[in-house]
């Protein structure tokens, strides 16, 4: 890890000495399991070329078998490393059916993922405890540490949001990731290569997946509460929204692009009415003027002024 990065880091690990107590962290840690999830997202659209609009709903399969398991009484790690797994094993059963298809039927096929996952979790309320959610869910815990404060929250996601920048960094230079980039540029000519292309794709959205259930499953332990509404298909397109303004395919891109999508509506509630009328054209323009994303902007700037 290059300097900068670790600056950038230990500077990451301050924020909550800086912003104090309240509702500023809570956000902030929001923006951490937002990154998460696309930084998994980034795996299989970033990377594969395949559009995934399923996100959430792997986020709440990681939420609720994390919730049920910690209220059974298992230990929170335990329940999340479940939850991890049954993520995994619901990317396979979407995955080898769905991506054989292409462009938009496989964007079609992962929203009614999505959507099926949410009518699940609403209407088995046996289980699920339908559109009330389920409460009281133990905290975020190993051992005799939990987690009290929004601070520490910051702490311990910050840490694992770090791993898995590393985690995703150590895939891209891997044969694996070579192999998922070679499939989004051209699959019929990685294909007759001998690449097998749909196991690379399966691969890329079972790692998706289980970032995925990550972020869930901490959003879990974090809120203590979750509720179907939490992981619709509108959180589905946010966290493809975020991947966009970010820049596909780049890892920083996704750490940007969650953080300006998850504080950018709360920076401008004061603005009452007018909040989502300008967050929505902000939105636009900047898809509109940096179609790349803002790494990819921001790349082309360094190139005008000769830096890098």
């Amino acid at each position: 890890m290059r300097p900068w990065m670790l600056i950038g880091w230990a500077l990451a690990a301050c924020l909550p000495l800086l912003l104090g107590s309240g509702y500023a962290v809570q956000v902030a840690d929001l923006a951490l399991l937002n990154a998460l999830a696309v930084l998994g997202l980034n795996f299989v659209t970033g990377y594969a070329g395949q559009v995934n609009f399923g996100q959430a709903g792997f986020a709440g399969i990681g939420a609720y078998v994390t919730a049920l398991g910690a209220l059974a009484g298992l230990p929170f790690w335990l329940a999340l490393l479940a939850a991890l797994v049954v993520a995994a094993g619901a990317s396979l059963a979407l995955g080898l059916p769905t991506l054989r298809l292409r462009s938009f039927y496989l964007a079609m096929a992962t929203i009614g993922f999505g959507e099926i996952v949410h009518l699940v979790l609403l209407h088995w309320e046996s289980v699920t405890g339908g559109s009330s959610g389920l409460r009281q869910i133990p905290p975020i815990g190993i051992g005799r540490f939990v987690v009290g404060t929004d601070a520490q929250a910051w702490w311990v996601l910050l840490a694992v949001l770090a791993l898995a920048v590393l985690v995703a960094g150590r895939v891209r230079r891997s044969w694996l990731g070579r192999a998922m980039i070679a499939t989004a540029d051209a699959e019929i000519a990685a294909s007759l290569t001998g690449l097998d292309t749909l196991r690379v794709k399966l691969v890329a959205l079972m790692l998706a997946a289980v970032y995925a259930a990550l972020s869930g499953g901490l959003y879990a332990g974090y809120v203590r509460y979750v509720s179907p509404d939490q992981f619709g298909n509108q959180q589905a397109v946010l966290l493809f929204s975020m991947l966009v303004l970010g820049g596909t395919g780049s890892i920083g891109g996704c750490l940007i692009g969650a953080a300006v999508l998850t504080v950018l509506p709360e920076a401008l509630r004061f603005l009452h009415a007018w909040y989502m009328v300008l967050y929505g054209a902000g939105v636009v323009a900047i898809v509109l003027f940096m179609p790349d994303g803002v790494v990819g902007a921001a790349r082309r700037l360094g190139r005008r002024l000769g830096v890098g």
